[in-house]
């Protein structure tokens, strides 16, 4: 592990990365499941709207983004970054977990489910690549 601080374009670029990796997983499961009839058309998830695939891809990219840019916090103001942020990373991610179902009204399983999948997605892509650069 590094004892060095990376900087902050090292570790957005870091997060773009995981970003971009979420895109494309999330969207091939997006279509996946609206195809095989998990993700279906009558549940709302906007006001009126069902979910499609632009949604998907801006909350597969921006949290990764975000992340990235809290992690660099973490990194650049305490001495123990890495752990931090896992912990912090962890507690959100659970947190998470229960929006699904909790959330949207009249949501089934599978689609909850899904939905949740593709919040591990996210949040493993991240940690992936975060961690990737800690072993530099």
């Amino acid at each position: 592990m590094t004892t060095e601080k990376l900087s902050f374009k090292t570790i957005f670029m870091t997060g773009l990365k995981a970003g971009i990796v979420s895109i494309v997983i999330n969207a091939i499961l997006f279509y996946v499941f609206h195809a095989a009839g998990v993700l279906t058309d009558d549940i709302m998830i906007q006001p009126g709207q069902p979910l499609t695939v632009v949604p998907v891809l801006i909350s597969s990219l921006v949290p990764s983004l975000i992340g990235a840019c809290i992690y660099f916090l973490f990194e650049k103001f305490s001495k123990n970054g890495w752990r931090n942020f896992r912990i912090l990373a962890l507690i959100l991610f659970v947190l998470t977990l229960a929006n699904p179902f909790m959330g949207i009204p009249g949501v089934t399983m599978g689609y909850a489910t899904v939905l949740d999948l593709m919040h591990v997605v996210v949040a493993g892509s991240l940690m992936y690549f975060l961690n990737s650069i800690q072993k530099k």
